[in-house]
């Protein structure tokens, strides 16, 4: 059976590229009737926060994630990880390291001095036993580290094929810190062998962590799971995408006003080749494999994001907008009117002061005072509708009268300025007669207010 895991750390909220990993992994296990662990890596108690794990799981449920076990967290285990690495040092496939910050920093310095990679020189690994215990017992703090044969590890990788480490590349890492806690590989390969993952997918970022935990395996006498590395998301300048390039995590998604199908279905395509884009989750099931995922970096292009939320948004059932957006049930018609101009739910209810805000946008205001004709327009316009009840919009333009000097063009601007107060929008036909009286004349009065003359 197939099972595999999404493991966050709970040090922060939940990033759009993580999103990714969780999104494949829950389409792989449904694909294939396996199961979602969702466990998580708390080990950094320093960093790690019950707020972070608890938004971490708001969004995974927002994006439509379903796991099958958990949420466990790796701070419930920390036996378990220290059991298992002192049967490494009881096999002799582990030691104990007495080396001082100071001394480790200083080899680093030499080594990256020489134009070489910082590595352990091994050195504690030498020390015969008695010595170890001698110095345990006069309390000397210690790390525990793997004892790497340092031999050349490849491995196949479900997305890009054969992939190969060199000899020495594994070298003498740490898996139990001074403290007794685990470091991450240690722990992740304990936890992946304890739960029977069959799969790891994950972002390409991990590809050097493989073989580390390859090793661990081997020295558990444990066959590794299968593994993919998918492509990392990047910004413009192809660069990973951080906060530099705006809107990264998926609480700021949200925030935006982008529904969650929209984000689950750019993710969930971006970088694989399908034959249709707009697809819902059960679609996005039924045809992902791994053999359809690029390796290559992705860049995250908002404005892609925004066509497929647009998308949605002008096909989701009108009730469900209405609840997404958190409008009133009663202004359906007026919603129904401006959907297909809104990216966003945001924008949606931007797009709603239209019938409730007597004010003009800095665009369309700006339109307005550059425009010779505008005040002259808007004075007619107020006197018009003053004057005659259920006006159309058709009788409004057929009674006005547009200036000789005037093109057709800026003539239907000052009106959709007026009427809507912004300088975009639905069709003017349409939307003319939802827009309540007062609220046109009072946006006529405001730019007729000496301070906006132009």
């Amino acid at each position: 059976m197939v099972r595999v895991r999404f493991a966050p750390s709970p040090t922060g909220y939940l990033h759009v590229g993580n999103a990714k990993t969780a999104l494949f992994n829950h389409l792989f296990a449904r694909k294939n009737e396996g199961a979602f662990v969702l466990r998580m890596e708390d080990t950094d108690v320093e960093r790690s926060d019950v707020s972070y794990e608890q938004s971490i799981i708001d969004d995974l449920r927002w994006l439509g994630i379903q796991w099958d076990e958990g949420p466990l967290r790796q701070s419930d285990r920390l036996n378990i990880y220290r059991s298992h690495a002192l049967s490494l040092l009881d096999n002799g496939l582990a030691y104990r390291c007495f080396c001082s910050e100071e001394e480790l920093s200083a080899a680093r310095t030499r080594s990256l001095s020489r134009g070489e990679p910082p590595r352990y020189s091994g050195k504690c690994g030498r020390l015969s036993h008695e010595e170890a215990q001698r110095l345990v017992s006069e309390g000397r703090p210690f790390t525990v580290r793997f004892r790497s044969d340092g031999r050349p590890i490849a491995f196949h990788d479900g997305i890009r094929g054969e992939v190969s480490f060199p000899r020495g590349h594994v070298d003498d890492l740490i898996i139990l810190r001074r403290d007794g806690t685990p470091t991450y590989n240690l722990a992740v390969v304990v936890d992946d062998m304890l739960m029977g993952i069959t799969h790891v997918i994950r972002g390409a970022d991990h590809i050097s962590n493989t073989p580390k935990q390859i090793a661990l395996f081997d020295a558990f006498k444990s066959l590794p799971p299968a593994y993919a590395h998918h492509s990392l998301l990047t910004g413009a300048d192809r660069k990973p995408l951080s906060k530099r390039h705006g809107a990264t995590r998926v609480i700021d998604f949200r925030s935006a006003g982008v529904v969650s199908e929209a984000l689950v279905n750019y993710l969930c395509t971006m970088g694989r080749s399908v034959a249709t884009e707009i697809m819902d989750m059960d679609e996005l099931v039924r045809t992902f494999s791994l053999d359809s995922v690029s390796g290559s970096d992705n860049i995250f292009d908002m404005e892609k994001l925004l066509w497929f939320n647009r998308e949605y948004l002008k096909h989701m059932p009108l009730s469900r907008l209405i609840e997404e957006a958190g409008l009133a049930a009663p202004d359906a018609v007026k919603i129904s009117a401006v959907r297909e101009n809104a990216a966003t739910l945001n924008d949606l209810r931007d797009y709603m002061e239209i019938f409730s805000a007597a004010d003009i946008k800095e665009n369309a205001l700006r339109y307005l005072m550059n425009t010779a004709a505008a005040a002259e327009t808007g004075r007619a316009v107020k006197e018009l509708m003053g004057g005659r009840e259920g006006l159309s919009f058709e009788e409004l333009t057929q009674t006005l009268r547009r200036p000789a000097d005037l093109k057709k063009k800026d003539f239907f601007m000052i009106l959709r300025a007026f009427i809507t107060g912004r300088s975009d929008g639905p069709p003017l036909k349409e939307i003319f007669p939802l827009v309540p009286v007062d609220i046109i004349t009072g946006r006529i009065d405001a730019y007729l207010n000496p301070r906006h003359k132009g």
